[in-house]
């Protein structure tokens, strides 16, 4: 039966060589058929020298998506072409943004989105949490509070309509589909600390536009399964939305990455 292990919020930048080849052992350990990796790999200064690396040293297939991590000092649209171009020098690496789904076996298929925390949840107006994507990152830097939800409903909306595309798809010829993307897709799968963020921190951490993406697609397939995996919130937590839907979080700490969890696929 194959086995998908699933890694977020790793930030192998914390990492010395000596741990980053510790890490990577481990991995190579699991025997895993396939890896997903859910973004905030490091940033953009290395996160191609890290994606290359794993390409060389995990001996599998490695599907992944980026985090708002990945794109500090530079801009979202530069490291993603670049992060595309790589995986076409790279065979055993998909970047599930720029791709529709693979089909992991004849049962399950693997999409996924970076996605974006788009301001909805919560009460964005009335939040003072500013996070350093605002200033890091080019698409947010300089923009005052309106402008930059404007920009952050964009690209929240970009993810729902990735998933409005690739879900039905997917959907439509297996039987279980996985979703991966790095902000957590609804309110309820927002976890901090055993508890779901309140109205200051929702907004900076929730992709609410794909997660009604999902709950107006999964309806529509109630014999089918979706299985979510999301992190970000380095915080683990499980979120059923519907009977067909789960969404689990998964946690993270920084400079000790790990295996999230791992899974056997039928």
């Amino acid at each position: 039966m194959p086995r998908l292990a699933w890694l977020t919020d790793v930030h192998l930048n914390w990492l010395d060589f000596h741990q980053q080849a510790l890490f990577y052992a481990h991995v190579r350990g699991l025997r895993a058929d396939c890896l997903v990796l859910g973004g905030d790999i490091a940033e953009s200064g290395d996160v191609l020298y890290f994606l290359k690396t794993m390409a060389g040293e995990l001996h599998c297939p490695l599907a992944f998506v980026l985090g708002n991590h990945d794109f500090y000092y530079s801009s979202i649209h530069h490291v993603r072409q670049q992060v595309a171009a790589l995986c076409h020098e790279h065979a055993n690496l998909t970047y599930l943004t720029a791709s529709d789904y693979l089909s992991l076996t004849p049962r399950v298929a693997l999409m996924g989105h970076d996605g974006w925390a788009d301001g909805r949840a919560g009460n964005y107006a009335a939040s003072n949490v500013v996070l350093s994507d605002y200033g890091l990152i080019a698409e947010l830097a300089g923009l005052n509070k309106r402008e930059r939800r404007e920009v952050l409903h964009a690209l929240g909306d970009e993810a729902a309509r990735h998933v409005r595309r690739v879900l039905p798809l997917a959907a439509g010829s297996h039987e279980e589909v996985w979703l991966l993307t790095h902000v957590p897709p609804l309110r309820e799968a927002c976890w901090h600390e055993g508890r779901i963020s309140d109205d200051h921190w929702a907004p900076h951490f929730t992709c609410q536009a794909m997660g009604e993406a999902i709950l107006e697609i999964m309806p529509d397939f109630p014999d089918r399964r979706l299985t979510v995996l999301c992190g970000h919130t380095h915080s683990e937590g499980l979120a059923e939305p519907l009977p067909n839907v789960r969404i689990l979080t998964g946690g993270a700490v920084y400079g000790q990455p790990r295996v999230t969890r791992t899974f056997e696929l039928a």
